[in-house]
């Protein structure tokens, strides 16, 4: 920002209000009742402005999801550096997830549209290569900690399609519970845990079933979540709990 020109600095701060606004737009009524008319007012911007910076109320959200991707990215990457063998690690990678699925719900439910077809095909291509390959950094370092895991012996029956597979389930799994965690369903009055408590129980018992060592019988799942958040996540739990 200290080597751009003050149009330039103006220019970005003014997209990112856009940004910031589509997001607070979301978070109170929803996509449906997005739209460019309605940032421009908020912002205070005639809607001339605003398309200087968006070509449609898809690329804002698809900002937006780039955003979090970048954001995601980032707590991922500390989470595989999580001082631990490789079960540990990819149990890390989930409690990053479920993190910032909590602290941030308007981004998490955004990712949602930005990988439909109908926004997909809204935008340039340029911008969809941009997400794709988002898309592809956060999966291969997901993918590297499996692959490394069936490189150590960890994984005692590894084949090809293995580590597709964990990464599947483990990315359905968590992607589905934290979506439930935000419906505002009352799961304690319909006689079920929280989602977040089993997504944690069942994503173990997922690993278990594919043998990989050691087994969550040999460990203290909940010991070592707490380890993770202290070690990896100090700041956004300290956020989550104010």
């Amino acid at each position: 920002m200290k080597n751009i020109s003050r149009k330039e600095r103006e220019f970005l701060q003014r997209e990112q209000l856009i940004i910031d606004t589509a997001k607070d737009i979301m978070g109170q009524d929803g996509f449906n009742n997005l739209s460019m008319e309605r940032i421009a007012a908020e912002i205070e911007y005639s809607k001339g402005t605003v398309y200087k910076h968006f070509n449609s109320k898809e690329e804002v959200i698809t900002a937006i999801g780039r955003c979090c991707m970048d954001n995601l990215l980032e707590m991922f990457e500390r989470a595989s550096q999580y001082k631990g063998n490789n079960r540990e690690r990819i149990a890390a990678i989930g409690v990053a997830h479920s993190l910032y699925a909590q602290l941030h719900p308007v981004e998490l439910q955004n990712m949602q549209f930005i990988s439909s077809q109908a926004v997909r095909e809204k935008v340039s291509h340029e911008i969809q290569q941009e997400v794709l390959i988002r898309e592809q950094k956060i999966t291969a370092k997901v993918t590297s900690i499996v692959k490394q895991a069936m490189q150590d012996g960890d994984i005692k029956e590894p084949h090809d399609c293995l580590p597709d597979a964990i990464v599947f389930g483990l990315w359905t799994m968590g992607y589905g519970s934290d979506l439930l965690h935000l419906s505002g369903i009352p799961f304690e009055k319909i006689g079920m845990c929280q989602p977040l408590d089993m997504m944690w129980l069942n994503s173990h018992k997922l690993l278990d079933s594919y043998h990989w060592h050691p087994l969550s019988s040999e460990f203290n799942i909940e010991e070592l979540r707490q380890d993770i958040l202290q070690q990896c996540f100090a700041d956004e739990f300290k956020l989550l709990q104010h």
